[in-house]
């Protein structure tokens, strides 16, 4: 009697432990749910693009370019905000690049690289990015930009938004009103002020812009510089963020404007 119990004791326990595993194997996450929210999706065109976890292309608006968000109202019926607290990022993408802010009407938005994201109401699903340049304001968020479009009021340009090219960070770039075709005549002290943009292998650009128009040229001092429309191109030091367009009014100066 007293084997047969132990029989039945060691029985049960072995029931307990079976059934335990079985709820550890309930409860093991479903492989979907372990899909990056934001990944890399691949166009043949334009390369690599964000999308998010069912493959829906997220984008940038060229106004929000100081960073906050300048779509509001009826714009955000085209243009849903993208936004989640906590996700996690595929194969090529720095967690370090997206943040969050707090839009004038309250609510936030995810930004990649300072800038906010969007979904675009055109798009019925994955593999679609009917939003690519619409308006000349909206572009894919890709991860490799070298140049993108900014449009905004610029002191000394008018009273209308004008368009203009910035880094892939949103940091305006100038033109030199002395330089010559394809020749640069910023040199020594000029530079401390006027740093010449010298990203110039493979180059990434919106899709409406013109890649012929954009040429690696020979300084005088060695290096290399970019120049569109055989104009070199330039930050200046004074702007210390996104957006800043202190360079504008320098006598022989003019932000990088391109032709209407």
């Amino acid at each position: 009697m007293k084997s047969f119990k132990s029989l039945l004791v060691v029985l049960l326990g072995l029931s307990f432990l079976f059934s335990a595993c079985s709820e550890e194997d309930d409860a093991t996450p479903d492989p979907v749910e372990d899909t990056p929210q934001i990944a890399l999706a691949n166009d043949s065109n334009l390369g690599s693009y964000l999308v998010n976890q069912d493959g829906r292309a997220l984008y940038f608006f060229s106004r929000d370019v100081g960073g906050s968000s300048a779509c509001e109202d009826g714009c955000l019926n085209a243009w849903p905000v993208y936004y989640q607290a906590d996700f996690e990022t595929g194969s090529g993408l720095d967690q370090s690049d997206f943040g969050t802010i707090t839009r004038a009407d309250g609510e936030k938005q995810t930004t990649y690289k300072g800038w906010p994201i969007y979904y675009y109401s055109g798009d019925d699903g994955a593999n679609q990015i009917n939003g690519e340049g619409v308006g000349n304001v909206w572009f894919v968020a890709k991860p490799d930009y070298t140049l993108m479009l900014a449009t905004q009021v610029v002191e000394g340009a008018g009273s209308d938004p004008i368009s203009y090219l910035v880094d892939a960070e949103g940091n305006s770039l100038y033109y030199f009103e002395n330089d010559q075709e394809n020749e640069s005549v910023c040199t020594d002290g000029c530079l401390n002020a006027w740093p010449a943009f010298n990203e110039v292998a493979n180059v990434v650009l919106p899709s409406t812009l013109n890649q012929g128009a954009f040429a690696a040229i020979d300084r005088v001092d060695g290096g290399q510089q970019l120049a569109y429309a055989g104009r070199p191109i330039y930050f200046f030091a004074q702007d210390t963020g996104r957006g800043e367009t202190k360079g504008a009014t320098a006598p022989n100066w003019t932000i990088s404007q391109l032709p209407q």
